[in-house]
């Protein structure tokens, strides 16, 4: 039995909030996820769900659950094809009630009641966008660790980057901004004939070292369901890299040097085992740097609650790289990208 939203009373300390979600054929995630995002304990927030061409009943789930919860509303696109994310989300902000926006997607949910009182106390004079971690639920198989830890590794990297004053790309999982960052660089139109990048692309082109914020509050996080197979998984790759090269050159540079450097470590490794040079010191050096790995991913995987088997690190420090240049190498082959 579905319940009321009830709205508390506002305090008058948090701003009211749109919550917005572009969903395609995501039928069962809106009937199970919605009811955990409607039911926040937040003074007063309306939720925007845009019904992307969807096929599979997701209006019905969207009628039976807008006449339990009336800060639900729902915009339908209707057609034979989909115009993409970009236009979705778009439609949703013109139609937004409240001044600040948090977005997430169809098949995630809050980990907490208490995510938009995490996101909104965030929020002060000179903040216009927040980046939370959006992690994935944790099940059985090596394709699930690899997800996993690639998201921590990419998560602890773009907000130590934000940290240092180089935010470049936030997870539109969990991230908010404000409507006047949004219309002051012109919502998507930098990059408009991207399909993909609402959330990176986006972050991109409108975050400064002093506009934005990081939340690592293990209440202020989102758990999304993981690709389960493994070209599934692939094309998710493929879509999020995509977008990297039209990344500020800045940000190109710092993220290159990390990619070039792994590099460097793995080949010089390899040349000073193959002439039986330094055996010693090359194990030390290896030993070294995944032990530094470590040691940070420990440390935050256990701010922001995500706990994971870190003894993988060997494997995927080596096998994510691999896959990046394969799934590159891929889309100059082939560039046809889709959203679902």
């Amino acid at each position: 039995m579905l319940k009321k939203h009830k709205v508390k009373e506002n305090t008058g300390l948090l701003p009211p909030l749109t919550v917005i979600i572009s969903a395609k054929n995501e039928a069962e995630n809106l009937r199970n996820f919605l009811p955990l995002i409607l039911n926040q304990s937040y003074p007063e927030f309306e939720l925007i769900v845009v019904n992307d061409v969807s096929t599979d009943g997701a209006k019905n789930i969207l009628s039976e659950l807008q006449s339990s919860y009336n800060n639900l509303q729902v915009l339908e696109i209707e057609g034979e094809h989909s115009k993409g994310k970009k236009n979705a989300v778009t439609k949703a902000v013109s139609a937004a009630k409240y001044e600040y926006l948090v977005f997430t997607d169809a098949d995630c949910y809050p980990i907490s009641e208490n995510w938009l009182k995490k996101i909104a106390s965030a929020y002060s004079e000179n903040t216009e966008i927040i980046i939370g971690y959006g992690a994935y639920q944790k099940q059985k198989g090596l394709l699930n660790k690899l997800i996993r830890f690639e998201t921590l590794f990419n998560a602890m990297q773009y907000m130590s980057f934000a940290i240092f004053g180089f935010p470049y790309m936030g997870v539109g999982r969990n991230l908010s901004y404000n409507k006047s960052v949004w219309i002051k660089n012109g919502g998507f139109l930098k990059h408009k004939n991207i399909l993909s990048g609402d959330d990176d692309l986006f972050v991109n082109a409108a975050a400064t070292k002093k506009n934005i914020k990081i939340l690592t509050d293990s209440e202020s996080k989102t758990v999304s369901i993981p690709k389960n197979k493994f070209r599934d998984y692939l094309k998710q790759k493929k879509r999020h890299l995509s977008t990297g090269k039209y990344y500020k050159q800045i940000h190109k540079s710092l993220l290159g040097t990390e990619v070039f450097s792994r590099f460097v470590f793995y080949v010089g490794l390899i040349f000073l085992i193959s002439i039986k040079k330094l055996v010693l010191t090359v194990m030390l050096l290896y030993l070294a740097r995944i032990m530094i790995i470590f040691i940070f991913m420990k440390k935050f995987s256990d701010k922001i609650n995500d706990k994971q088997n870190l003894f993988f690190i060997p494997i995927f420090d080596i096998l994510i790289p691999l896959l990046n240049f394969f799934i590159f190498v891929r889309t100059m082959i082939n560039k046809r990208i889709v959203w679902k």
